[in-house]
């Protein structure tokens, strides 16, 4: 009679249906390890303050010395690069740690097997891993190029050597500025997925973006001219910064399409590091 009773009960049940993990909660949880941690707050505000005082140093350096500068020298004045290339410059330094620890620190905990049992498939993860970044670098990097620009023109608007964002250029550099730092943090996140090591990957995205440009100056002109143009890092920030006709490197492309070929070489890192993840064991 008793099991009659729970064959009935049972019958009257239905099966529950295995809810597929999918993007969204995936967005979900790697915001909530991106926001949890104290090292993306350090690092948003070291990233910040140290763009502000470039800036705030530069511009007021070149107002206490206006008068003494020639005619020549002020006409070589970027108002625009001014300020808004300590973002660029100090902006990489920081947010390539952040973005190498967005997946190396999961490793060195282990946690990354413990992501990937409860959502199996690595391409969402390491997706949403990457979106969470960018999300989280542009929130970051747009703010502090326009506050830094605007600090700095503050003191060039009394020397009658300040711009304003509808000059030519300027708008556009102000935004390439922040672009360059969130696709440097990207790009360490491809490192970090492929190398799979902190100090490795932040090392090799310094190495990438600081030390082989310098390195490169070894070279005789006519292949510097041509290493300039397709290396990473290095003598991308002057290009994409510069709003002054007398600025810019000649020889290199043109701001947008200079961004676009780092933006390849971080498009490169990341699929890699897809391909690592997805082949090798967590």
């Amino acid at each position: 009679m008793a099991a009659v009773t729970s064959g009935g009960a049972l019958r009257g049940v239905r099966p529950v249906r295995a809810r597929r993990a999918g993007f969204t909660g995936a967005i979900r949880s790697e915001f909530t390890k991106i926001r949890s941690v104290r090292s993306t707050y350090a690092s948003i505000g070291v990233m910040l303050l140290a763009s502000i005082i470039w800036a705030v140093v530069f511009c007021a350096g070149t107002s206490a010395h206006w008068a003494q500068m020639s005619a020549q020298a002020r006409g070589a004045v970027d108002p625009t690069q001014n300020s808004v290339s300590g973002l660029a410059l100090l902006g990489q330094l920081v947010i390539v740690v952040l973005g190498a620890l967005t997946i190396t620190s999961e490793y060195s905990t282990g946690m990354m097997r413990t992501s990937l049992t409860v959502l199996p498939r690595r391409g969402i993860v390491y997706g949403s891993k990457a979106m969470v970044l960018a999300a989280v670098a542009l929130a970051a990097t747009f703010p502090a190029s326009f506050l830094s620009f605007f600090i700095g023109q503050r003191f060039l608007t009394g020397i009658h050597a300040g711009a304003t964002l509808s000059q030519p250029g300027v708008l556009r550099a102000v935004t390439e500025a922040a672009l360059l730092v969130t696709l440097a943090g990207l790009f360490a996140l491809g490192l970090g997925a492929v190398l799979r090591n902190t100090a490795g990957a932040i090392a090799a995205a310094y190495g990438c973006l600081f030390l082989i440009p310098e390195l490169s100056r070894a070279l005789p002109t006519p292949w510097l001219n041509d290493a300039q143009r397709w290396l990473p890092g290095g003598y991308l920030v002057p290009q994409i910064t510069y709003t002054n006709p007398q600025g810019g490197i000649p020889h290199m492309f043109s701001p947008w399409v200079q961004l676009a070929v780092f933006a390849g070489y971080t498009a490169a890192l990341l699929v890699a590091g897809a391909i690592v993840l997805r082949r090798r064991d967590a």
